[in-house]
């Protein structure tokens, strides 16, 4: 079994958000991303991979596919694979978000915003 505490592992940096890997195994990555206040994890997709994000602290939106929501504590919002998402922290305080991607590997795929278009708030 490995075990490990969420509060020791986060990390911010000033510039831009922080993806930490904090388990691995043949088939599903779990992560952390620690994203201050006007950061984002910019819009990418998983061509073979679904993504399920949690929020641990912060506000913010989401973005998946053509679709935005407000996320903040206890949210949790699922992202098919292959569609385009991303995680802007639009408040005031630090943002940390755990997530899972299966199946592994997990290629990211950044994507221009206007192949997408405007997202609708859900």
């Amino acid at each position: 079994m490995k075990v490990l505490r969420i509060d020791d592992q986060i990390e911010f940096h000033p510039k831009a958000f922080v993806r930490k890997r904090l388990m691995q195994t043949d088939s599903l990555n779990f992560n952390m991303y620690c994203i201050e206040p006007g950061q984002k994890n910019p819009l990418h997709r998983h061509p073979i991979s679904e993504e399920m994000l949690f929020f641990l602290r912060g506000t913010g939106d989401c973005v998946v596919g053509k679709e935005v929501t407000a996320v903040g504590p206890g949210t949790a919002v699922w992202v098919p694979k292959d569609a385009p998402h991303e995680i802007i922290n639009t408040g005031s305080e630090r943002m940390i978000v755990v997530l899972a991607q299966a199946p592994t590997p997990c290629d990211h795929v950044y994507v221009d915003p206007a192949e997408v278009g405007e997202p609708v708030r859900v």
